[in-house]
């Protein structure tokens, strides 16, 4: 969708309300979403998410073969979509305990982690190759076709999953069962310090990466678009690599210890990339960068699934991801200010990268829970 709004409609400037459009909705129901997951069947909320958004992409088609499909279409859809997300992910990430035992929680959660890597790598390939040969409207209906299979899956894992193994109180408001979710989780400092862990890495990786990479390349290692797609692919390996081992491992032990020393090591990598000029000595720590993320999320979601009474799993997943991804535009924006009030882009990654490290410490040093839970 983004690309057509760059390269049929010719609307750059209008790409921004499209990303606004899809993220909003994300944030601002993410909460009542996990709060729901935990009164319903998580699968059937995957369900309707996949269903609804097949058949809207039916609908898409249909507008492309009519000349139909605006700028204001598109960011209605993106809105949906975004409003989808709200309510599919907190469900998806709580659903894990249900199916799985709990010492197979990182395992599963590294097979997840993987696939979605894998898939942000090859999709768009996938995406651009079905409209160079073909047309929007066979991608679109290819993507729909993935959906509603998804869909299919959905109905298969919902014969097996409960809706919960406690109690949620369902005649209570979904603002109540949001509070009771804060509630929960101040009562756990070991998944007030996982979180707070997870929210600096989204807070000093995320803008700095994303902002910052292409400038990187063009500014420090006077490159060109070549340089960029080079990082940004060995960075994507980088992660993928390490799912698939975490996933080898199994890791069950200290995983609160195990995500701390990835958060560190993360930004002494950062550090070293920062100060790189030649580009084959940063692809070597870019991979390292993306190799130790893995070591940071799987853990950090195995840990807080496998500490969170079943019946508040939905709420207190929602709350990890509304942290972490609340703080992400934060993130972009305060990158791009520093860009323009003068700062270079390796000295970001430098104080990003010791952000990182401070709080790794810290969190080490005075969460004394996060040293002795599972």
């Amino acid at each position: 969708m983004n690309w057509y709004v760059v390269d049929e409609l010719q609307l750059e400037a209008k790409l921004g309300l499209v990303f606004f459009a899809s993220s909003m909705p994300r944030l601002l129901f993410m909460l009542i979403g996990g709060a729901i997951a935990d009164r319903v069947n998580k699968a059937t909320i995957m369900l309707l998410s996949d269903l609804t958004k097949g058949l809207l992409l039916i609908a898409v088609v249909a507008l492309l073969f009519v000349d139909l499909f605006s700028i204001a279409v598109l960011i209605g859809l993106s809105f949906v979509f975004g409003l989808l997300d709200a309510f599919f992910w907190p469900a998806s990430s709580s659903l894990m305990p249900s199916l799985v035992d709990r010492d197979q929680l990182t395992r599963a959660n590294s097979i997840v982690q993987t696939t979605q890597r894998a898939s942000t790598i090859v999709g768009p390939l996938l995406a651009g190759l079905i409209i160079g040969i073909g047309s929007y409207e066979i991608m679109f209906a290819c993507v729909s076709v993935m959906l509603l299979l998804a869909a299919g899956v959905d109905i298969i894992i919902r014969k097996h999953v409960t809706i919960h193994d406690g109690q949620t109180d369902e005649r209570a408001s979904i603002w109540h069962n949001i509070k009771d979710g804060f509630r929960y989780l101040k009562q756990s400092p070991f998944m007030i310090a996982l979180m707070l862990s997870s929210v600096a890495l989204n807070l000093f990786l995320s803008g700095p990466m994303q902002v910052g990479l292409p400038i990187f390349a063009h500014d420090i290692l006077d490159g060109d678009e070549f340089t960029y797609s080079l990082l940004s692919g060995t960075l994507g390996v980088g992660t993928l690599l390490r799912a698939l081992l975490i996933g080898f491992l199994n890791v069950n032990r200290k995983r609160g210890i195990v995500a701390l020393i990835g958060l560190m090591s993360l930004g002494v990598f950062m550090v070293s990339f920062s100060l790189t000029t030649v580009l084959i000595v940063s692809l070597i720590f870019i991979s390292l960068i993306g190799f130790v993320i893995s070591i940071i999320d799987v853990p950090i979601i195995s840990a807080i699934q496998a500490n969170t009474e079943s019946q508040y799993i939905g709420r207190i997943m929602s709350l990890m991801s509304f942290a972490s991804m609340g703080l992400i535009p934060v993130s972009y924006l305060l990158t791009s200010l520093m860009i323009s009030i003068g700062f270079a882009i390796d000295t970001i990654l430098l104080l990003s990268s010791i952000c990182l490290i401070v709080v790794g410490i810290c969190v080490l040093l005075f969460a004394r829970s996060i040293r002795t839970v599972d």
